[in-house]
């Protein structure tokens, strides 16, 4: 594989990567029970980790899977009314 190559799959796989976070982090700010979401994600994150299907992580992979799970945790809840264009003056 060609060094462009390589460089241009690693681009699409970090632009991706930030697409999924601002994805996700939006469902998780938005989700109705916000709490239990956040509760779940932890539990999950950890059986994912440790059960079967981590056996094939590396405990680098597995690092950095808790890292950019707690790098979601930090996102607050959104509040119950969003308006994204009330700070603009009436036109």
């Amino acid at each position: 594989m060609k060094k462009e190559q390589l460089q241009a799959e690693l681009d699409t796989l970090v632009a991706t990567q930030a697409g999924l976070m601002a994805i996700v982090g939006s469902l998780m700010a938005t989700h109705p029970d916000y709490e239990k979401f956040q509760l779940h994600l932890t539990g999950l994150l950890e059986v994912m980790l440790t059960g079967d299907a981590g056996k094939r992580f590396s405990e680098t992979q597995r690092q950095q899977a808790r890292e950019f799970v707690e790098t979601l945790q930090h996102l607050n809840k959104a509040p119950s009314k969003i308006e994204p264009l009330a700070t603009l003056p009436n036109l």
